[in-house]
């Protein structure tokens, strides 16, 4: 399991959690989903790392009154 939280002066304003569901091996490469606690799922790579799997955590909050990039 995985938890990213981001703080402001030590209070919690965000976190997400991951728990990988399912490896698999595609050639040389390891490809793990996890589900996340929101119910949604997203695919990492093991060899990228585990801020990399954080960053595409992070990118599944969606900010009330912020308004989506294109």
């Amino acid at each position: 399991m995985i938890t990213v939280t981001i703080s402001i002066n030590g209070s919690p304003i965000y976190t997400r959690t991951a728990v990988r569901v399912k490896t698999a091996r595609v050639g040389p490469m390891e490809l793990n989903l996890y589900g996340l606690d929101d119910g949604g799922q997203i695919e990492h790579r093991g060899s990228e790392g585990a801020v990399k799997l954080a960053i595409k955590m992070l990118n599944t909050i969606h900010e009330v009154g912020v308004k989506e990039e294109d």
